[in-house]
């Protein structure tokens, strides 16, 4: 059975003419990855009414796919190019911010939303050598006191943010990791059953300082497909995925 190129169907689509919102519509049909092959394939021009149809949003997704996505990052207005990069999670984002020079990286920097500020400037204030500067904020956490439906609940609240969600990470009454859910064994969980019951206390985690040479062997011996990044006093930072 022959592959479809699905590439190929993106740029007929694109050069149809379609209205705005008809081609937006076609393209939410593909995957970003696809999409973002795409784009690298149109003129500047072209590219500029896809960017217009498909909104900060998914723009934003899509040049999470692109090897070096600065170039197509500086045919955007810079409060353009900030929102999309607000959008994005904070490790995708540090690593196009990594392609500016520090001038231009401040300046960008300025321009993000608050939480995107914050988690950026984190990400930044680590060593290249230490774990914290390759963990993400894209994951779910709630609280280990939460019931069966609770737990539910928050997952699908938080799944709107983060798709990070095979692996849900919990919290004690002080905001310190506890451990972790697998995803199926939430899904199956009856109601009435206990969340703690459910919960891995012997999760692996790492520090945010460790450096990553000296613990990397043992990441890849637990081949979870995450592991949390905790801070000095034993909250989540993010997560190495």
């Amino acid at each position: 059975m022959q592959k479809k190129n699905y590439v190929q169907e993106i740029l007929e689509i694109i050069h149809s003419s379609l209205p705005q919102a008809e081609l937006a519509e076609k393209l939410s049909d593909y995957h970003e990855n696809d999409l973002a092959d795409a784009l690298t394939a149109l003129t500047p021009e072209e590219r500029q009414k896809v960017y217009t149809a498909l909104g900060v949003d998914t723009v934003a997704e899509i040049f999470s796919y692109l090897d070096d996505a600065k170039p197509y990052l500086d045919e955007l207005s810079l409060d353009k190019a900030a929102r999309v990069i607000s959008d994005m999670d904070a490790d995708d984002a540090l690593d196009i911010l990594d392609e500016f020079s520090d001038e231009q990286q401040q300046e960008m920097v300025a321009r993000l939303d608050d939480d995107s500020r914050r988690d950026v400037k984190k990400l930044l204030s680590y060593e290249d050598d230490e774990i914290g500067s390759c963990m993400t904020n894209n994951y779910i956490c709630i609280p280990d006191t939460l019931s069966i439906r609770e737990a539910m609940s928050a997952l699908v609240r938080q799944a709107g943010e983060h798709d990070n969600i095979s692996t849900i990470y919990t919290t004690d009454t002080n905001g310190q990791f506890s451990g972790a859910i697998d995803l199926k064994d939430l899904i199956i969980a009856r109601e009435n059953d206990s969340l703690s019951n459910i919960i891995s206390r012997s999760y692996p985690s790492v520090y945010e300082h460790m450096k990553i040479a000296d613990c990397i062997d043992d990441l890849t011996d637990y081949e979870e497909d995450s592991i949390p990044v905790l801070s000095e006093n034993g909250t989540i930072a993010g997560i190495l995925t």
